[in-house]
């Protein structure tokens, strides 16, 4: 095969594997960097929308590099978010989506780690040994920023609102979008945001300010930790050098004015001369105006800010109009005659800028006597179906008459969908009735009177385009039982003209009903919703559903479903003996109405039903080991779950009984004897036996028993004090011994230790040991002790071995024969 022939066809492969590779991911839905989010909260999706995560989904990256949080693998449940975002968790911790760069104070960067939790640490976020010091900028992305600082937000040096720790989300045009505390804000304007006097973040311009250094966050990214600094002087340089521009622009205006004039000059000497005077103190009054407004503005905010990404924007159409008798100038129907034709009211028409028709009219008023009034726009500030707008005129000759005519239009539908008329003194107009998620703009139409023969004219100006903010509703359930749910429901935007709000409840099987929230829904606070009437182990969603003055409704987003709890039930109880003889109860027990307090249980001896006492050897929740104390070696029982509970909602006290429907059968395989030591009567049984014949014998009228000399150890009789007794101790001597015999069948080769325990015979005293043995079965599984006590120890005490394991926990008791 020729080289050629390879190559051709290696080029040719190449595109159909690239092919074959995106297919096989898109199938196989392959999944990188799978995390399981450690908590519930929100984050913005890729359309910057507040997006809920719950414990437990799935955060990976897909095989195209998107970002998605999957609630399970079962359904389809996946939502993009953005590539590099913030997680918000609950317990005030954040988590990145990637590695990306935070900058400190001074201007150094470091690296902070992709899919890990940073907790909150007072004024800091700390991950192992990364953290986000106070005060510093994590860039996400382009445009993207996380101040982890308070600040003082401030539009076109302006004073909005406070704000805490903010993501910054800012477009080519320098307009802001603010996310913090689950709240959305979107400005359009010049944004800043003071930390304190000496520490300035110029959002719009994505410089950060520290005293005399000035970062360009701009400049950051990867793990770049170079210190990156703008110097004054270069800023300085750069104002000087527009300033410069314009001002050769502007003399070369007046250049071509002047030739374009020179044939009528001798004609009209004396009015030209009159005229360019006036012209020259209208200009100084003008710039002093401008001044005088630059100068304000720059002490109301102490920014000097400036637009990053220039001025060439052109947004929406036909921005500026005049009126009908307008016929030099859009903004000066009397400038004909003043300005010999300097702009025109066709000029004007051609800009679509609303910063460029600013120029223009400065540009007519340098050439006017009295000037037109110039209206220059602070901010927007968008909210979700209204918008508010900070204006000002700068009005140096008093030309503004009437009131000013302020419209939004709808982009989509050219419609004009809300008028506000103010007076000249404002400076801040509301404007309602508008749509989430819609563009609009706004057109400022206002009249002015310059005392000519041209009379009263009016201006129309356009404002930039802007759109208004979309909300997304955040629910998180608070608690639950088997008929209620306490939900808190919150807007991540506040929502103006609204008629009223409702929680639409949907059942799982499609039944609903609504449940009217409050003011505090709307204005941002959020509400606590008690739901109540729910079914038990049943699925329930909620949507919240808002009615507009306007007549339009907004159905917000639904929550995932949540559970109702199951009534109280007792799903499973049993009893029985296990190997090591401990007797031992489970049950499982739920309740979404009741608390458990205590649990305990209650034995019968199944013979004749009197109360079998035990002891607890350990309890949790659904087990209880205990050991009974019964003489008996071998005992059928009956036992019942005892629950005492203390109801959710009105804190009465309730007591469940839930009976064990089979017996116990209860066996220790275990004894403990105690007989005379053997040999010990041998000398002295025929003497005994002779001194009890005639004793019996005296007393043959009084007393009816007889006591044979040749019974044999073990037969009993009573005596005078009715005490069952046997033959051989009766005969024992009083300097006697007895052995105690302690036996117990186990699995071979197991270690157990005795304590050997005694009270006095007729009390209830408690046990005592007297003595402690450590033994382990033989190879039969046996264990055999025998300790030796005395007559009179006999006599005095009765007696018990408690068994207990290698670890020392009781196993059972084992009362003497």
């Amino acid at each position: 095969m020729k080289p050629t022939w390879k190559i051709g066809i290696i080029v040719a492969a190449v595109p159909l594997i690239i092919i074959a590779v995106i297919l096989w991911g898109s199938y196989k839905e392959a999944r990188f960097d799978l995390v399981s989010l450690p908590d519930n909260g929100v984050v913005l999706n890729n359309e910057q929308e507040t997006l809920q995560f719950q414990k437990g989904n799935t955060l990976y990256r897909s095989w195209n590099s998107d970002q998605l949080i999957a609630k399970n693998d079962k359904e389809d449940t996946r939502n993009q978010i953005m590539k590099s975002a913030i997680l918000y968790l609950d317990k005030e911790a954040l988590m990145f989506t990637e590695n990306v760069p935070v900058i400190d104070t001074n201007g150094v960067s470091s690296k902070l780690k992709g899919n890990k939790v940073y907790e909150s640490k007072g004024s800091t976020y700390q991950y192992n040994k990364s953290e986000i010091n106070e005060k510093s900028v994590v860039k996400l992305a382009n445009r993207q920023y996380f101040l982890n600082a308070d600040a003082t937000l401030y539009l076109g040096g302006e004073k909005i609102k406070e704000v805490s720790k903010p993501l910054l989300l800012i477009d080519k045009t320098g307009s802001v979008t603010i996310y913090e505390n689950k709240k959305k804000s979107r400005y359009l304007g010049h944004m800043t945001l003071k930390i304190n006097d000496d520490t300035v973040l110029d959002a719009s311009s994505e410089i950060y300010t520290i005293g005399d250094r000035k970062i360009d966050l701009a400049s950051f990214g990867g793990t770049d930790n170079e210190k990156i600094v703008v110097k004054e002087d270069e800023q300085k340089d750069k104002k000087e050098a527009e300033k410069k521009k314009e001002e050769e622009k502007q003399k070369e205006l007046a250049e071509k004015e002047a030739e374009k004039n020179n044939e009528t000059k001798e004609a009209n000497g004396s009015n030209e001369s009159n005229d360019a005077k006036d012209n020259k103190v209208a200009s100084k009054d003008n710039e002093s105006e401008n001044d005088s407004n630059k100068t304000s503005g720059e002490k109301s905010s102490g920014l000097n800010a400036t637009k990053k990404y220039g001025d060439d924007l052109n947004v929406g159409k036909g921005s500026t109009e005049a009126g009908t008798n307008n016929t030099s100038g859009n903004k000066n129907s009397g400038s004909k005659g003043n300005t010999n034709g300097t702009a025109t009211q066709e000029d004007l028409d051609k800009i679509d800028d609303y910063e460029a028709v600013l120029r223009k009219l400065d540009e007519l008023n340098e050439k006017l006597e009295r000037n037109i009034p110039v209206l220059r726009i602070g901010y927007i500030s968008p909210n979700v179906t209204s918008t508010k707008v900070s204006y000002s005129y700068a009005d140096p000759n008093n030309t503004l008459i009437g009131v000013t005519k302020i419209s939004a239009v709808d982009e989509k539908t050219g419609k004009t969908v809300n008028t506000q008329y103010v007076s000249a003194v404002d400076t801040e107009a509301l404007l309602t009735d508008l749509s989430p998620n819609g563009k609009y703009h706004l057109e400022f139409t206002y009249q002015y009177d310059l005392g000519t023969d041209k009379g009263i004219q009016e201006v129309k100006i356009q404002s930039d385009s802007f759109t208004t903010q979309s909300v997304s509703a955040i629910y998180q359930m608070q608690s639950v039982t088997s008929t209620t749910m306490k939900l808190n429901v919150a807007l991540d935007a506040q929502i103006d003209n609204v008629k009223r709000a409702r929680v639409k409840v949907t059942k799982a099987n499609g039944d609903s009903f609504y449940m009217n929230a409050s003011a505090n829904l709307i204005n941002g606070n959020g509400e606590l919703i008690n739901v109540t009437g729910l079914d038990p182990s049943t699925a329930y969603h909620f949507q919240i559903v808002i009615d507009m003055k306007n007549g339009e409704t907004i159905e917000l987003n639904s929550s995932e479903n949540y559970y109702t709890m199951q009534a109280t039930v007792l799903k499973s109880l049993k009893a029985s003996q296990s190997a090591d003889k401990v007797l031992q109860v489970q049950y499982d027990w739920s309740s979404a109405d009741y608390t458990l307090n205590q649990a305990t249980i209650e034995l019968k001896d199944e013979n004749d039903q009197t109360k079998v006492d035990y002891q607890v050897v350990n309890q949790e929740k659904g087990n209880i080991r205990l050991v009974p104390v019964t003489k008996d070696e071998s005992l059928n029982m009956e036992a019942k779950l005892v629950l005492e509970t203390t109801n959710n909602e009105t804190k009465e006290s309730k007591t469940f009984e839930y009976p064990v429907k089979q017996d116990i059968q209860y066996n220790k395989n275990a004894t403990l004897t105690i007989n005379l030591t053997p040999f010990q009567t041998e000398e002295n049984n025929t003497k005994q036996a002779e001194e009890s014949n005639t004793k019996q014998a005296e007393e043959d009228n009084t007393k009816q028993t007889e006591v044979d000399s040749n019974t044999v150890a073990g037969q009993e009789t009573k005596n005078t004090n009715s005490i069952t007794t046997k033959v051989e101790d009766v005969l024992a001597p009083q300097n006697a011994t007895y052995d105690m015999t302690f036996s117990m069948q186990r699995k071979t080769g197991e270690t157990y230790q005795l304590a050997f325990e005694r009270r006095a015979v007729g009390t209830e005293d408690n046990w005592s040991t007297w003595t402690t043995q450590k033994i382990a079965t033989d190879e039969n599984g046996q264990i055999k002790h025998t300790e030796t006590i005395s007559k009179l120890a006999k006599e005095s005490f009765d007696y018990r071995i408690a068994v207990y394991d290698a670890n020392g926990i009781l196993q059972l008791y084992v009362y003497q024969e």
